[in-house]
């Protein structure tokens, strides 16, 4: 199949969903005061995705879930630690977090809807048992870790606040 034919072939929906995605990815290259309840519905959003399509496939067996849990964990550390590097500033009693610009949300966005294009193409494709139950494996990774990625992130806003927040009562 030809790239040009895989193109055609892709749902609109899928090329509104990549323009959306990069203007949000764009957008969070700029700083900005979010509230912090804001700030979690991406990761809930990515877990919820994650989890949702490994409860649908029917190819998911205990190994795609044991690799999600496991790449969420390491992502969840990889979000801990960018987060913990960025110059953030909690308001804890407008319960509002100012983020730096920052090119990790645009770099995850892209990484994450080319491997998941690709995964897409590849499991639509692909008729070989072996090889779909492999692209289940690392379709769950990649979910996995990049819902991981933005939890922590949230993990880290979300603890700093209430450690603040503490510290005056």
């Amino acid at each position: 199949m030809t790239p040009i034919a895989i193109i055609q072939g892709t749902p609109t929906w899928v090329w509104v969903l990549l323009a959306f995605l990069l203007y949000r990815g764009i957008k969070a290259m700029q700083a900005s005061t979010t509230p912090l309840s804001k700030l979690a519905i991406v990761p809930v959003i990515f877990a919820g995705m994650g989890i949702a399509h490994l409860v649908a496939s029917p190819l998911t067996g205990w190994m795609a879930v044991a690799v999600w849990i496991i790449t969420f964990g390491a992502g969840m550390i990889g979000g801990v630690f960018a987060a913990s590097q960025s110059r953030f500033i909690v308001d804890p009693m407008a319960r509002t977090v100012m983020l730096p610009g920052s090119k990790l949300p645009l770099l995850l966005i892209a990484a994450t809807f080319i491997a998941k294009f690709w995964l897409g193409f590849e499991m639509a494709t692909v008729s070989h048992l072996p090889a779909l139950m492999t692209y289940t494996v690392i379709d769950a990774a990649v979910s996995g870790i990049v819902a991981g990625i933005f939890a922590g992130r949230f993990f880290t806003y979300w603890k700093t606040m209430h450690a603040l927040r503490a510290s005056w009562a």
